[in-house]
């Protein structure tokens, strides 16, 4: 039996240069996506996200800006999330952690791809422009955290709940300076994420107002989709305002995370199949830790940053019982049209 498909969407910090470059060359669907969301997204981040994903940077280089990033990510997700659906996986819920939940809203049908891209940018401007610099810490190997180390938490947040020994920390840049001394002190391993600002903290208190007014310019249509929130891991369906869609992405950013809390939740309900659909498959590593023993639930990614995109992408899809129909045919017809060239 086929078990329900949550499509799972990552937030910052889950990019990098080069994310799905070999499915940007060999898959003309997902390359067709990728071309489109970067035609939105050129006026309104002044240049072009492929060239700065995949012609401007290596691997290795950091890709932290947020005005590329964000929209990066959600286009990204969204023209992965696509292809698989053209191959036929029917997502039964949308699950976003964090920016995550923008790209589950315009898979669900609330934003179009526009809507979505130029929210992600707009917000970006505003936290640039008004947000102080900050740093996030993953923090892996230690449950009790917060007690072992709570006289150098006073000025920081815990930010995200993965899993049990597994979470983020933020703060201002001098305040994170003496936890990771004393992290490394303590062979506690961790690690600085790819964010330059204090999402999920008191640190954006300020933005509220700008945030909503933002929000409030979208026109949200209803979901097709329902959406699992990474705040209570509550489930949203149908109908909706503006004022509550405002009111939810607020919280989405201000709130810490419950990413560990919201697959529990679901779990409670039945069994799924966790489809990490993000560049990392850091979602899918988290769900791994989260699974009872005995369960019946499976997780996988469609990609990761260990390379060979296109073997990952299509075992993914024959964990769902589905095969790369679009790209096979495309090769098949371009082998086609050039033997015919060849032989002319």
């Amino acid at each position: 039996m086929r078990l329900p498909l949550v499509f799972m969407f990552s937030g910052q910090g889950s990019q990098y240069h080069q994310m799905g470059r070999e499915l940007y060359d060999r898959h003309p669907r997902f390359r067709l996506w990728m071309d489109h969301c970067d035609e939105i997204a050129e006026p309104l981040i002044g240049g072009s996200l492929c060239d700065l994903l995949y012609r401007k940077g290596d691997k290795g280089q950091p890709f932290d800006r947020l005005l590329h990033t964000s929209p990066a990510l959600v286009a990204f997700e969204f023209s992965l999330a696509r292809v698989l659906i053209e191959e036929g996986a029917r997502p039964d819920y949308l699950l976003g952690y964090s920016l995550g939940e923008l790209t589950a809203a315009i898979i669900g049908g609330a934003l179009t791809i526009e809507q979505g891209i130029g929210f992600a940018a707009d917000y970006a401007r505003l936290v640039e422009a008004e947000s102080p610099p900050a740093t996030m810490l993953a923090v892996v190997g230690v449950s009790d955290v917060e007690m072992r180390y709570a006289g150098l938490l006073a000025d920081c947040w815990v930010t995200a709940r993965n899993f049990e020994r597994h979470l983020v920390v933020t703060g201002p840049v001098d305040a994170i300076a003496p936890l990771r001394a004393a992290l490394t002190g303590d062979g506690v391993v961790h690690q600085v994420l790819a964010v330059k600002y204090g999402f999920h903290t008191g640190m954006h208190a300020a933005l509220e107002a700008p945030f909503k007014a933002l929000a409030e310019k979208v026109d949200f249509a209803p979901l097709r989709t329902p959406m699992v929130s990474c705040l209570d891991g509550s489930v949203h369906d149908g109908e909706s305002d503006q004022r509550e869609w405002s009111q939810r992405l607020w919280a989405t950013f201000r709130r810490p995370v419950e990413f560990g809390a919201t697959v529990r939740g679901l779990l409670d309900r039945g069994d799924f199949h966790f489809l990490d659909v993000g560049p990392s498959g850091t979602l899918a590593t988290f769900v791994k830790y989260l699974l009872p023993v005995g369960s019946a639930s499976t997780f996988g990614d469609v990609i990761n940053n260990f390379g060979r995109d296109e073997r990952t992408y299509r075992d993914a899809l024959q964990r769902l019982g589905l095969s790369d129909v679009s790209s096979t045919a495309y090769r098949q017809a371009s082998a086609a049209h050039s033997s015919g060239r060849a032989s002319a």
